[in-house]
């Protein structure tokens, strides 16, 4: 369960007058762990204020229920649209940025939609240019050393 304002209020005016992790957690009825994490996470420079700490509770709260771009429905549906005649995720984002001024999906992020082992029933790769079931690693094969040319190099 999460701190109310009002428990946050009474740690900053408890951890401010100089009582001890386990003595606020005493009277507020709360885990030590809940109340040492709360400090640590929410601090302002070597002290603790409430309004501050509930203003970031706040930011990360509304950032945890951030959707994934997929499931909006008018991206995800231009994307499939997109895709279905043969666009490139990159030419999607691209098309979506200067439609919208902003940008409102990443190609990776599609590519990664599409590659998922939850959509493989979807086939979507098939609508890709190069129509492969797996991806490739980014930044190409690594050099296979040789035995041979070892010796060469290192005299025995």
């Amino acid at each position: 369960m999460q701190l109310k304002p009002n428990e946050r209020d009474k740690i900053a005016v408890l951890f401010g007058s100089g009582l001890a992790i386990r003595e606020i957690s005493r009277r507020l009825d709360r885990d030590p762990s809940t109340i040492s994490r709360e400090i640590k996470r929410n601090r302002c420079g070597d002290s603790y204020v409430a309004i501050h700490a509930q203003n970031l509770a706040t930011k990360r709260s509304i950032k945890a229920k951030h959707r994934h771009p997929l499931k909006n429905p008018f991206v995800y549906s231009y994307t499939l649209e997109k895709l279905r005649e043969s666009w490139s995720p990159e030419q999607i984002c691209g098309r979506l940025k200067l439609e919208f001024g902003k940008s409102l999906i990443c190609w990776e992020t599609i590519y990664d939609y599409i590659h998922d082992d939850e959509n493989k029933e979807k086939r979507l790769w098939d609508y890709l240019t190069i129509k492969r079931q797996k991806r490739r690693k980014k930044f190409g094969r690594q050099v296979k050393k040789n035995k041979d040319t070892q010796s060469c190099f290192y005299p025995s």
